[in-house]
């Protein structure tokens, strides 16, 4: 009997890339699939080329993992017989015997063979349809076989797993996550972490008026799982005495300010990290805090890059997307800041906000509050010990 000895991974964008940027992207994500399945124990060999990366292991929950890793469009465990329609044949044959459907069809692609994708569905089709006694249909069959006839082999497969898409993690450059604990700012970590960006992560401890740093870590941990070996820095700053000074001045306003001075912090750290842009969980109207009038008062003049990769999505399908990212359970425990005003600021004016900032010199309490940053390093199963301002410059 024969049996799966391959993985087929199918990338998608990667393909449009010119030829330098293509192979660079191609290495980054089979070195991503052999660490994902190398932490699950398995054993395997790489191959490159031909517009696939082909893993060479007969485990059956190989293709499972690869498809979890960010850049993969789908996969197919599947054999591997001689580019010869009799072996073909018999390959698809023995796969329909197990699948015993009462209809089937054959799906061909072929490259660099003297046969056709015409006779391969025919010949290969009338060989299945002889042994098994099934019926051939195009439209709705209970068994689709594929077949991919190359040059010097062929693979053989029925099942196509849907891979989670994106680039390759490590591929651009990396970003630091405002994350709060809630359910928003881990997905948008997770749709940069898709579009190949790896993550720092920085937490504002602003106990009393909220604690969610047990659920931040916890997300944190869950994202670390998407990462292919790399570890996440989860930096936490305290932000409480920057909160009080603001509520007791500019009470309506305190969520705009707050997040002016969660921003000029985030710039400090960024740069420290060595991170090029800043990304948030917001959604365009969600709440109060999140309309286009306060995001423009709240980003002025910050000078780094801001990105919002959920800004266009609304709540359910956030939700959705934190149950596949698997952080919705831990996400959902986190309480509201008991700091926002019961009527806050909706429409905010950019001057009148940037002169509240000079008047309360939130620069300044910036700066002061990264002092006081501590990060802990997260992946691969474990967390190491929280490092203080002394250890800032080793981890940089």
């Amino acid at each position: 009997m024969i049996s799966q000895d391959v993985v087929l991974v199918r990338y998608g964008e990667i393909t449009l890339k010119d030829s330098w940027t293509r192979q660079n992207w191609e290495r980054i994500l089979a070195g991503n699939i052999t660490f994902s399945l190398h932490k699950a124990g398995m054993e395997q060999r790489m191959e490159r080329g031909e517009g696939r990366i082909f893993v060479h292991t007969s485990d059956p929950q190989a293709s499972e993992i690869a498809a979890r890793v960010f850049g993969v469009v789908s996969t197919s465990p599947a054999i591997t017989v001689a580019s010869d329609l009799k072996e073909i044949s018999r390959a698809a044959v023995e796969l329909a015997g197990l699948a015993k459907p009462s209809t089937f069809a054959i799906r061909p692609r072929r490259s660099g063979v003297s046969f056709s994708s015409e006779q391969i569905g025919r010949v290969v089709g009338e060989a299945v349809r002889v042994a098994t006694l099934s019926t051939v249909d195009l439209d709705k069959p209970e068994l689709e076989i594929f077949v991919e006839a190359r040059k010097n082999r062929a693979f053989i497969f029925s099942k196509v797993v849907k891979g989670v898409g994106g680039l390759p993690l490590g591929s651009q450059g990396k970003m630091l996550v405002l994350i709060s604990g809630g359910i928003d700012s881990p997905v948008a970590a997770w749709m940069m972490m898709k579009r190949g960006c790896p993550v720092t992560l920085l937490h504002f401890d602003s106990r009393p008026y909220a604690d969610a740093i047990d659920q931040s870590m916890r997300c944190a941990q869950v994202l670390a799982d998407w990462t292919s070996g790399r570890k996440i820095d989860f930096i936490t700053i305290p932000i409480s005495r920057g909160i009080e000074k603001i509520a007791s001045h500019y009470p309506r306003a305190t969520c705009v300010l707050c997040r002016r001075l969660m921003y000029r912090i985030a710039s400090e750290v960024m740069e420290m990290q060595g991170c090029l842009g800043i990304v948030t969980g917001y959604s365009m109207g969600q709440v109060a805090s999140q309309t286009a009038d306060n995001i423009l008062a709240e980003q002025a003049a910050i000078g780094v890059p801001v990105f919002h990769p959920l800004i266009s999505l609304d709540k359910t399908e956030i939700t959705d997307l934190a149950r596949k990212v698997g952080t919705y359970g831990i996400a959902a425990e986190t309480k509201s800041c008991t700091a926002v005003p019961s009527k806050p600021m909706t429409r905010a004016k950019k001057d009148e906000i940037l002169l509240a900032e000079e008047e309360l010199g939130l620069r300044e309490i910036a700066r002061a509050l990264v002092k006081e940053m501590t990060v802990t390093r997260i992946g691969y199963g474990d967390i190491k010990e929280q490092q203080g301002e002394s250890d800032q410059q080793v981890m940089n």
